[in-house]
């Protein structure tokens, strides 16, 4: 049985590839190989939720990290292409009230968009459109819907920013 592991994880390893799955630098990106330098040039924030610009800044740069397809700088001088984040809307309005008019299920729900640019002649890179996420929870649940739907609004960015057209 010791002999067929090795075996058995190369016909693994070879049914992923066949699949289209990658790992590492392989990823595809809309970013040309010279801009995958990036930094966060800012987070703008137009929502009273003061909590969300230092979180989508390290979703962000840990989502892109893990993908393998970006190095990231913390200095933008360092950087070949700066990626700046919009966000339009944050908000976990009631989605249903019960008879007595207590609320029995909210969604939250947020909306962003990015765009990067060049360090050298600010040209627009990138730019991702409206990245738009919601998540449905019950009362008590509202630190968890904030965590839940700011990761699935960052991995649609990183999804976005990985196809290959």
């Amino acid at each position: 049985m010791r002999k067929l592991l090795p075996l058995i994880a190369l016909l693994g390893l070879l049914i992923l590839s066949a699949c289209g799955y990658s790992m590492g630098e392989s990823e595809h990106s809309v970013l040309n190989p010279e801009f995958r330098t990036i930094a966060i040039s800012g987070v703008d924030n137009a929502t009273t939720q003061t909590w969300l610009e230092p979180r989508i800044r390290k979703l962000l740069k840990d989502e892109l990290h893990r993908r393998g397809t970006i190095r990231w700088v913390d200095n933008t001088k360092a950087a070949d292409a700066l990626i700046h984040i919009n966000i339009t809307r944050y908000n976990r309005p009631t989605a249903l009230e019960g008879d007595k008019d207590q609320t029995l299920r909210s969604n939250a729900s947020i909306r962003l968009e990015a765009t990067i640019r060049s360090t050298t002649g600010d040209e627009v890179l990138w730019e991702s459109g409206i990245i738009s996420q919601s998540w449905p929870f019950y009362t008590g649940q509202e630190s968890q819907a904030d965590a839940e739907v700011t990761s699935l609004a960052i991995r649609q960015l990183a999804d976005k920013m990985s196809e290959n057209y």
